[in-house]
C-alpha cells in the first residue's frame, strides 16, 4: 500500500495497481494488510482504532507458488519514496499458526 497524502495505491508484483482510492489528507496513517485464505485485504486508519477497508482486494494464491517476476514469493515490505522523510513505527508481522 502507498499513501501520498491524498490517495491510497496498492501494489502487485512491485507495480502500482489500476485502482487508487481517496484517503485522508494526513501526515500520519496506520496501515494494515491481512492475508486470509490467500485473499489480501488492505486497511487504513487515521487513529489506529477505526479502520477503513481499501476498495481493492487481491487473490494471491499464485504468488505463493512463485509465479511472479524472478520467482519471488509473496511477502510484505516497507518503503518510502520522494522528497522529505518517513518514519515507520509499531511494525508487527504475525503469522497464523
Amino acid at each position: 500500500m502507498g499513501h501520498d497524502g491524498q490517495r491510497m495505491t496498492t501494489y502487485r508484483g512491485g507495480k502500482p495497481s489500476y485502482w487508487q482510492e481517496p484517503a485522508p489528507a494526513t501526515r500520519k496513517l496506520w496501515l494494515r494488510i491481512v492475508n486470509e485464505n490467500h485473499i489480501v485485504t488492505f486497511y487504513y486508519s487515521e487513529d489506529g482504532k477505526a479502520w477503513t477497508r481499501h476498495g481493492v482486494r487481491s487473490e494471491v494464491s499464485g504468488y505463493n507458488a512463485n509465479t511472479i517476476d524472478d520467482l519471488a514469493s509473496l511477502r510484505p515490505a516497507l518503503f518510502a519514496a520522494g522528497s522529505g522523510s518517513a518514519r515507520f513505527t509499531q511494525f508487527r508481522y504475525r503469522a497464523k499458526a
